[in-house]
């Protein structure tokens, strides 16, 4: 009986110097080194549109196009990190492609975060992913006002 008891605060003492890894993921291959923030993939789908190591792109359910100097995407982005990490990797790594942050929103467990830049406008909605998926990204983007007319053809 007193071994039972020896054996089952080993394993707590162990859980909580270890920790349990909440996220589901062990792989520390999403943080920077000390900073414990995530970091960026080095070639997201959109260039100037960042996305988190770690998440990948759900193509069944995301769009895009560009034409005539106008872009829009629509795209949706599944992985495991904790949805305020993800909130705080946008709010740093936007800017430095030039977005400027407009709204930050916290609304019914989602967290809505919109930028500006130029002629342009961005949406990231973070939300509770499903059964396998920990995190949802969904990022719309959009080219604002009037199109430049087409050139040349007369």
């Amino acid at each position: 009986m007193r071994s039972q008891r020896m054996a089952v605060l080993v394993a707590v003492g162990l859980l909580v110097v270890f920790g349990c890894g909440g996220s589901g993921n062990n792989d520390n291959s999403n943080r920077s080194a000390g900073a414990g923030e995530l970091v960026g993939q080095s070639r997201p789908p959109v260039a100037d549109l960042p996305v988190p190591s770690g998440f990948s792109l759900d193509q069944e359910q995301s769009r895009g196009f560009t034409t005539g100097g106008a872009r829009w995407v629509d795209h949706v982005y599944k992985g495991s990190d904790d949805k305020f990490a993800v909130a705080r990797f946008y709010k740093r790594n936007m800017p430095i492609n030039n977005w400027n942050l407009m709204t930050d929103m916290f609304v019914q467990g989602e967290i809505v975060l919109t930028f500006e830049k130029q002629r342009e406008a961005a949406r990231v909605v973070i939300r509770d992913g499903g059964l396998f998926t920990r995190t949802e990204i969904s990022i719309q983007m959009w080219t604002k006002g009037q199109m430049p007319a087409p050139r040349g053809g007369d």
